[in-house]
């Protein structure tokens, strides 16, 4: 949230489509970074394709000519990916030293 306000702080009025939108992409993301399988990634692109199709439905909530600008887009795109690395970089950390014993045992 903090993100969506330091980048969005003059469309404030559009923080409902902001919010929503940054929500469903970060958990997206955060899903496709752990998936194995290809019904997963189809299930990740159905998800997205219904988020898309949920624009049409959703008009008085989510102002669509804002959401398709190029500034909208290239700043809701930072918000997700600065939401997840710090998780992912701790993810690596503790597993590059502190390796489950799993991977201790294939090595």
């Amino acid at each position: 949230m903090y993100g969506a306000l330091l980048l969005f702080e003059s469309e404030l009025v559009h923080v409902v489509a902001i919010s929503f939108t940054a929500l469903i992409l970060t958990e997206l993301l955060m899903v496709a970074l752990n998936i194995c399988t290809w019904l997963m990634v189809l299930a990740e692109f159905l998800s997205l394709g219904f988020y898309i199709a949920s624009l049409a439905f959703h008009n008085e909530y989510l102002d669509l000519a804002f959401i398709t600008t190029p500034a909208f887009l290239w700043k809701l795109s930072v918000i997700p990916v600065v939401s997840c690395l710090p998780l992912y970089i701790i993810k690596y950390l503790k597993r590059k030293f502190s390796p489950p014993s799993y991977s201790k045992l294939s090595s």
